[in-house]
């Protein structure tokens, strides 16, 4: 996945400055924080969490994952999606991942890309959604077998940018980089918007008598703006009723 491969909404916080790109992934070092690679079409864990260990002028060090099978599917992977949350913002970028050591140790080395971006977070201000509100999403898809499915999946957690979702008949395919088009997006009582959802991340939860859920983070693809507006709407009143019951809770 190149760079310009992101979502073209994201074009406007495209980082294309390398003297900040530098600063940015040196802020990120030095506070050592938490850099997930993003893989997809793979049959294991999704997000795979790593951190920034050294830096030069042309690549960053970073951690190798425990498993080496792991390390091997990284590395022959292709470009590999980056992200990060550091001081309230989200940092995404793309690379090539190559073996390297450090200090005799196994690491990952990824040349410093050319291109980032970098959204604050009060652009996609994200809020949990309480399990009392129930609140879905109804996603249409032709699965690989050319079946038509019809999944509602429970909202956990919304933003203006995205969604995180939880499939709990597990029929969405633990993919990443797929886009549906077709799905209605519930805001409260009997309102439905239509929006696209790309996946970004997905994992697979075991729970027990061999059932499982797959949990998903998307987000919204071209999405019109009177769908956007609705969607603010909501979120500040979710997040009016949850300052209300907080301040109810401690009264």
């Amino acid at each position: 996945m190149d760079n310009n491969e992101f979502e073209l909404q994201d074009a406007r916080y495209q980082v294309s400055s390398r003297r900040e790109i530098i600063a940015l992934l040196s802020a990120m070092m030095k506070d050592n924080l938490r850099l997930t690679m993003l893989l997809k079409d793979m049959d294991i864990e999704n997000e795979v969490p790593t951190s920034i260990l050294h830096m030069d002028e042309d690549a960053m060090f970073l951690k190798a994952a425990p498993d080496p099978d792991l390390n091997k599917a990284i590395v022959e992977g292709g470009d590999i999606v980056f992200a990060a949350n550091p001081h309230n913002a989200l940092i995404k970028f793309s690379g090539k991942v190559q073996r390297t050591q450090v200090e005799h140790f196994l690491a990952l080395k990824v040349s410093i890309p050319e291109s980032l971006v970098r959204i604050q977070r009060r652009e996609f201000f994200r809020i949990a959604v309480p399990a009392a509100a129930s609140l879905r999403c109804k996603i249409s898809f032709t699965g690989a077998d050319g079946q038509f499915n019809i999944v509602w999946a429970s909202v956990h957690n919304i933003s203006a940018g995205g969604i995180g979702i939880t499939d709990n008949s597990a029929c969405m395919p633990l993919a990443t980089d797929v886009t549906y088009n077709d799905c209605k997006l519930e805001l409260g009582v009997a309102v439905q918007v239509p929006v696209r959802l790309k996946v970004c991340s997905s994992r697979k939860e075991e729970l027990q008598n061999e059932r499982f859920l797959h949990h998903f983070g998307c987000e919204f693809v071209e999405t019109p703006r009177a769908v956007l507006a609705s969607i603010q709407r909501y979120i500040l009143q979710l997040e009016r009723e949850l300052n209300a019951q907080k301040i109810k809770d401690t009264g």
